[in-house]
């Protein structure tokens, strides 16, 4: 009897393992830098509401935010001066580092062996519809739905915020921009998603709460 609970029981401890190393990586990247750790919590919202508008429910709803909350884990493998840098224009050598993020982050999420949506959110959300993407070039309906999603979430953050060598756009100008990449390396149907989404409930909070994600986050 003890060992039938025991091998019922397994697969609900290991999942929950596999979450608890999930919120351990999602917290030592933002150790590592702070202005990384609030854009994933929002882009792991806006990848939610994304979803939801999409249809998205359960397992798949929770995969893609937390491809949206671990996109840039990868990025706890760059060396410090990456953080460190003020400027636009990256070097050569800085460049091909920084555009290795998403096959280191993908790496670290095989050896926790977590849902492979996730990683694929995570190991291709840098590619885009028309092929100009990295780390592969992929395009079209190759690149997965979770990454396609943070993708959309991923770049209206990113201009919607300030970084340390770019001033944020305003709401009007981030959704012309979102418009122009609409069909071109933003797939447009999620563009359009996410255009109704921010219309009728505005944007996430600059610095979100340290815990905001967990209610989205926490296993089913």
């Amino acid at each position: 009897m003890g060992t039938a609970v025991k091998i019922r029981t397994a697969p609900v401890r290991f999942k929950s393992n596999i979450t608890r190393a999930l919120y351990v990586m999602a917290a030592a990247l933002g150790q590592k830098d702070s202005y990384t750790h609030a854009h994933a919590q929002r882009v792991a919202a806006y990848c939610r509401r994304i979803g939801l508008r999409a249809g998205l429910t359960g397992a798949d709803l929770l995969n893609v935010t937390w491809g949206g909350m671990l996109h840039d884990v990868g990025k706890l493998g760059l060396s410090d001066r990456i953080f460190s840098n003020k400027q636009a224009l990256l070097s050569q050598e800085m460049t091909g580092e920084v555009q290795a993020h998403p096959i280191i982050g993908a790496e670290m999420l095989r050896h926790i062996q977590c849902s492979k949506t996730i990683s694929a959110a995570v190991l291709f959300h840098h590619e885009r519809l028309d092929g100009s993407g990295y780390p592969f070039g992929l395009a079209g309906e190759e690149i997965p739905l979770g990454a396609r999603i943070v993708s959309v979430a991923d770049c209206f953050d990113a201009i919607t915020t300030d970084r340390p060598y770019q001033r944020r756009k305003t709401l009007p100008h981030a959704l012309m921009i979102l418009k122009e990449m609409a069909g071109v390396s933003l797939a447009a149907d999620l563009v359009a998603l996410m255009l109704e989404e921010i219309e009728s409930n505005g944007m996430e909070p600059v610095m979100p709460a340290a815990n905001a994600m967990i209610p989205f986050l926490k296993s089913r």
